[in-house]
């Protein structure tokens, strides 16, 4: 029996369809089995193609998910952006964000953003961010904080400290809906918009 493929003797043309069956094999195995023991073998056979022919198309399993985490992400947050603009006080603008980045994607995809969070812990240290999504998204949702509240309270929100927090504390909620410490999130959403528009503790 042969060590090799012909597949795998032969120069590879990367093709959309190998590409898209990568993807979503990807996406699958890493929603249902998380990052970590999801391996690129698994992904290979999920695709029905080898190992070699996978590396074709990714470098590494990393890879791989920024491909599907990226334009995953940025659906879920345009989607919470046109919610959140419809909605008419800053209150309910601000409330309905949090719920959002802190109860609905986390939850959404049998918890997928957790993967991210999984990858990233096993990076080693000194390699550093592997993409820029991080300030890309802080960027973001300084935009739609800016939008959100009313003028008096801008000033707050312009330099995307806040936004830093708010993306900081979307991490810890993935990690407790992954492992099933879920939290009255409306009732946090709340007290932090409270805390954000400077109105009284009743």
């Amino acid at each position: 029996m042969p060590f090799f493929s012909v597949e795998d003797a032969v120069p590879q043309v990367k093709k959309a369809d190998r590409r898209d069956a990568i993807v979503a094999a990807a996406f699958a195995l890493f929603s249902s089995s998380g990052y970590t023991s999801t391996t690129m073998s698994a992904i290979a056979r999920a695709a029905q193609m080898t190992v070699a022919n996978l590396y074709v198309y990714f470098d590494s399993k990393l890879l791989i998910l920024y491909e599907i985490y990226r334009p995953w992400l940025y659906r879920q947050l345009e989607t919470l952006k046109t919610d959140v603009a419809a909605l008419g006080t800053p209150r309910e603008k601000l409330e309905r964000l949090l719920v959002g980045l802190w109860r609905d994607i986390p939850a959404a995809d049998h918890s997928f953003a957790n993967a991210l969070i999984e990858a990233l812990a096993n990076v080693p240290a000194e390699s550093g961010k592997p993409d820029s999504l991080l300030a890309e998204v802080e960027q973001f949702l300084t935009t739609v904080l800016i939008d959100a509240v009313p003028a008096r309270r801008r000033s707050a929100v312009e330099d995307g400290t806040l936004a830093h927090i708010v993306w900081m504390a979307f991490d810890g909620f993935v990690i407790n809906q992954r492992i099933g410490d879920l939290r009255d999130i409306d009732r946090i959403a709340s007290l932090t918009t409270t805390l954000l528009l400077g109105e009284a503790l009743h």
